[in-house]
């Protein structure tokens, strides 16, 4: 009996990633799944029992990308409301913030996503002195870039109950009043607003655009105001209209729901798993809240904030283990690092570590002794190489916020990649491009950041995919793997880095689908 083929690409440059298997010309894929592949000639008479085939033309193919650190659904909400990456000032922001009010009825909340004030001429946090004389009849919330930070205005204020000891509001400092900073504050926009009784727009609307960048899996995370979207998620699932497959951590809020039902990480289907434990340690760089063991640069009186106590983390990490779930602990200062490789030294077995691939996200400042650490932890790292083109040029926020000496330090891929120790890429959606991080990976000027191109695909393709312990059935292109690919328009391994930012994302295919084309 013939197997139905139900797609078989063939006259390509088909990079697996596969160590065995190396570059092949052609592959079939049955059932959302390859189940061959060799050479044109190879493949030849399966074409005769294929719904559809397709010759390439030499164009190379990768496997798709695999983001391990997104918020779908927080870029889907920014895709559906203000966006202002744009913005070259508060004033551009402004304006562009006016601009997008003029169809709203007055008590309209209005958000905005996006801003980055380490662009600007004059690089500084908008405030409500900003905010109130240009909204002075709808409440507004505009959130930082980094997600760390948001802006409102004096409507919002009054609606929020706000200890003003927390350090995370900022006030002026001499009056005490709020300036409309607020750092690391959680804000239910969602109930703020009463929007969103169709869940998947947000979800659909990402998920498009991650299409669009090459990616066909992502690491959701989701906090604990987010959960109705699991269910979403699951139901779209089912559905079979998620066009990138999902692992999604929930935020530590969650662990009594995920205690009380006793869910591992991995339990799911290929399109939606359920992932780990997202634990906050600290805040961010550009927030000034990442945790680092010297004052920032340009505040002296602050080295940001520790969002857990020891001990509360030290919790959050037994109840993980003993509930088998994978723990994901956003650190960016060193400071933040420190504290969490404390705890796991004290309390978790290196075994542990490795069986349930606990792991750290961010780790910017991750210096030479805690790379030691890391790796006598056996513990991943997760990391974003767009950050670095984005604020760690010189002269960019990394040098303003540290100083360039201690920026150096920041996100040193090739170093922590000489250590041995198991690395992979993410965005963080800032932004959302895989080729973007690519990049910025092989080309910044400083050299102890540089890795090789076929070192940034590796980690974000078999490397990530085994973050999520996955790696048996995407990451590479092999027999039996799911039929996940992407078609650029050059071979990024035969150009130079600084060429890469002109190779095109042609289409992207989930499951042996083309879920996006630009041919």
């Amino acid at each position: 009996m013939r197997v139905k083929i139900d797609l078989l690409i063939h006259n390509g440059n088909i990079i697996t990633m596969d160590g065995q298997q190396g570059t092949v010309e052609a592959l079939a894929v049955s059932n959302g799944r390859i189940i061959a592949m060799g050479t044109n000639s190879e493949l030849k008479e399966l074409s005769k029992n294929a719904d559809q085939v397709i010759d390439m033309g030499k164009y190379t193919i990768l496997p798709g990308f695999i983001d391990t650190h997104a918020h779908l659904v927080g870029l889907g909400h920014r895709l559906l409301h203000l966006d202002l990456g744009e913005a070259s000032s508060a004033e551009e922001a402004m304006r562009l913030l006016v601009e997008h009010m003029k169809d709203k009825i007055p008590g309209q909340l209005v958000t905005g996503y996006n801003w980055d004030e380490s662009n600007w001429t004059e690089p500084r946090y908008l405030t409500k002195e900003d905010l109130d004389p240009v909204t002075p009849k709808n409440p507004v919330i505009l959130i930082r870039v980094c997600g760390h930070l948001v802006s409102v205005n004096s409507l919002i204020l009054k609606q929020l109950s706000l200890d003003f000891d927390n350090p995370g509001v900022d006030q002026h400092s001499e009056t005490g009043e709020p300036t409309g900073v607020l750092r690391d504050i959680e804000i239910d926009i969602r109930k703020l607003s009463g929007e969103e009784k169709d869940l998947s727009h947000p979800i659909i609307e990402a998920c498009r655009y991650a299409n669009r960048v090459g990616i066909t899996s992502a690491h959701e995370n989701l906090y604990h105001r987010q959960l109705p979207f699991v269910a979403e998620y699951i139901k779209l699932s089912q559905k079979r209209r998620l066009t990138v497959r999902v692992y999604a951590n929930l935020e530590t809020k969650l662990l009594d729901q995920l205690a009380g039902l006793g869910l591992p990480s991995g339990l799911g289907d290929d399109y939606f798993r359920l992932g780990g434990l997202k634990v906050f340690i600290d805040g961010s760089l550009g927030a000034q809240t990442a945790a680092v063991s010297k004052p920032y640069a340009d505040n002296p009186d602050s080295r940001g904030l520790l969002l857990l106590t020891e001990a509360d983390y030290e919790f959050l990490l037994e109840t993980a283990n003993k509930l088998g779930l994978q723990v994901s602990t956003h650190a960016i200062g060193d400071r933040g690092i420190d504290l969490v490789l404390r705890i796991h030294e004290k309390i978790s077995k290196a075994d542990e570590v490795k069986k349930l691939r606990h792991n750290i996200i961010h780790a910017e400042l991750l210096t030479p002794p805690l790379i030691e650490r890391v790796k006598q932890l056996d513990m991943l790292v997760l990391q974003q190489p767009n950050f670095v083109h984005r604020w760690g040029l010189p002269g960019g926020m990394y040098d303003m916020r540290l100083g360039p000496e201690r920026a150096q330090q920041l996100n040193n891929f090739r170093r922590i990649l000489d250590a041995g120790i198991k690395v992979a890429f993410g965005s963080d959606c800032m932004p959302m491009d895989p080729m973007y991080g690519i990049y910025s990976a092989t080309t910044h000027p400083n050299t102890a950041i540089r890795i090789t191109i076929e070192e940034a695909i590796r980690l974000y393709t078999v490397d990530a995919a085994y973050a999520s312990f996955e790696e048996n059935i995407k990451g590479s292109l092999a027999v039996g793997k799911l039929a996940d690919f992407i078609v650029l328009s050059n071979n990024p391994l035969q150009v130079k880095p600084e060429d890469l930012k002109n190779v095109k994302i042609l289409e992207t295919y989930v499951g042996g689908q083309r879920v996006f084309s630009s041919l």
